[in-house]
């Protein structure tokens, strides 16, 4: 049996013609009717279907390769309000709006007002997105492929809901500026600062020796327990905000070494000898257990030891943690030269090694400017701006959406999913380009077609 040979049709081009309610036309000239999954301008005539007011020219894709990638015997059948066109002119309205929701924060009436559509079918889109998220290869994942990154910011903000008040800890990095961790949890213990930090590390394929943080002692202890030398730069959220503390966090052996620098927080912003204090402690990786607490037993009436040379009452020992700024009290003095045009940093001789790697890290991020936190702290206002949790409020529901806002503002090249399709898709971009008096059904349109010759 000899194969028909396939013969490839000329283009098809159509004028389309719109009325709306207060007698505006709007044309569109010279439309090219192709078809919407391929492309391709080989499509001939395929009788005619019905609608609301008599019935329209259909079309159908006669590319082999087309129904080869569908699974289907027969080609794509079209009209020319689904036509491949068309498709891509309500893509990019697609596009725009998932912009304004995603990225700019932009409120849901505000982009159905803007776009000319309701507030159901804004709805239907962020409903389209969030399930394209989680239904995608990378489950979970909020960047597509690792990043880069060796330097992170860690901040919170928070949600209440039903009276509960659940934090939401996200890790930015600096080099790729994507969001490569969010943890909600109901606390801010070291557990919960170590496990967003792990899906960060996660998701970049250099090691994170670099972390900026407030002045938060959770986020201190974890970055104390990574088990590799890590640089922990701490900006305080609250006044003063004239100090920094650069913590440089080393290893010898089974003996940590923390070298805490206290810096003014515009120490890098000029060229200038600036000055910093420096305090350096030791302390075992594996500490012994904790003593009991309470008075030992039979310690009660025993006179109370003086120290050797010394005269006078014994001042009680301070109860509770240390200061962050105690450094710069007990710490000693050192000297820099900053050059920040130069990139470079100009110590004494004599430097602690750890000083030197602690201000070098410190350095790469803020030369030119002050230190701060200030990285996470605007994502995460936008972050407050966009969620908008409606309906059954949860963990695991604001969870997922912060996800989805992280995953589509990371990756602008993520679209929702193909299932808003039919007679809304259309209407999304003739009623942007009619206004608002354009009506819903396709019933106020004429369609000359336009054989090419």
């Amino acid at each position: 049996m000899i194969k028909r040979k396939h013969v490839k049709h000329e283009e098809i081009r159509v004028s389309i013609t719109f009325k709306t309610a207060c007698c505006m036309v709007l044309i569109m000239a010279d439309l090219l009717i192709c078809c919407p999954d391929c492309f391709t301008t080989d499509v001939s005539l395929n009788g005619t279907r019905p609608r609301d007011n008599g019935r329209v020219q259909a079309y159908i894709c006669n590319d082999t390769a087309c129904r080869k990638k569908r699974g289907k015997k027969t080609g794509r059948q079209f009209t020319v309000l689904t036509s491949g066109e068309i498709a891509k002119l309500v893509d990019r309205e697609i596009e725009e709006m998932i912009d304004a929701l995603y990225r700019r924060g932009a409120k849901a009436k505000t982009v159905a007002a803007q776009h000319g559509v309701s507030d159901a079918f804004v709805s239907l889109l962020r409903s389209a997105v969030d399930k394209t998220i989680a239904r995608g290869v990378k489950r979970d994942k909020l960047v597509s492929h690792k990043t880069r990154d060796r330097a992170v910011s860690i901040d919170e903000t928070f949600f209440k809901i039903d009276g509960e008040t659940l934090y939401v800890i996200i890790v930015r990095g600096y080099k790729s500026s994507k969001v490569l961790a969010v943890n909600v949890s109901t606390s801010r213990a070291e557990e919960d600062m170590r496990k967003a930090f792990d899906e960060a590390q996660a998701n970049s394929s250099k090691r994170i020796e670099v972390i900026t943080a407030d002045a938060h002692e959770a986020t201190r202890a974890m970055a104390r327990h990574l088990g590799h030398p890590v640089t922990l730069i701490v900006h305080p959220h609250k006044k003063p905000y004239d100090k920094a503390i650069i913590e440089r966090i080393e290893y010898d052996g089974d003996v940590r070494i923390e070298t805490l620098i206290g810096v003014s927080t515009d120490i890098f912003e000029k060229q200038k000898k600036r000055e910093y204090h420096v305090r350096q402690v030791t302390k075992p990786v594996n500490p012994p257990a904790p003593k009991p607490r309470g008075r030992p037993k039979g310690s009660k009436n025993k006179a109370k030891v003086k120290a050797k040379g010394k005269t006078g009452k014994i001042k009680p020992k301070k109860r509770g943690r240390p200061s962050i700024f105690e450094v710069f009290k007990s710490g000693r003095k050192g000297y820099v030269k900053v050059k920040p045009k130069k990139q470079q940093l100009v110590f004494r001789m004599g430097t602690i090694t750890s000083v030197m790697k602690g201000m070098q890290d410190a350095f790469e991020l803020f030369s030119g400017k002050t230190i701060q936190n200030n990285h996470s702290e605007t994502g995460n206002n936008t972050i407050r701006a966009v969620v908008n949790l409606g309906g059954l409020r949860s963990k695991e529901k604001l969870s997922g959406r912060i996800r989805s806002v992280e995953r589509m503002r990371n990756d602008p090249a993520l679209q929702p999913n193909k299932k808003i399709k039919g007679r809304h898709r259309a209407n999304v971009y003739f009623r942007r380009m009619a206004g608002a008096d354009f009506k819903a059904d396709y019933s106020n349109c004429s369609i000359e077609v336009k054989a090419k010759a």
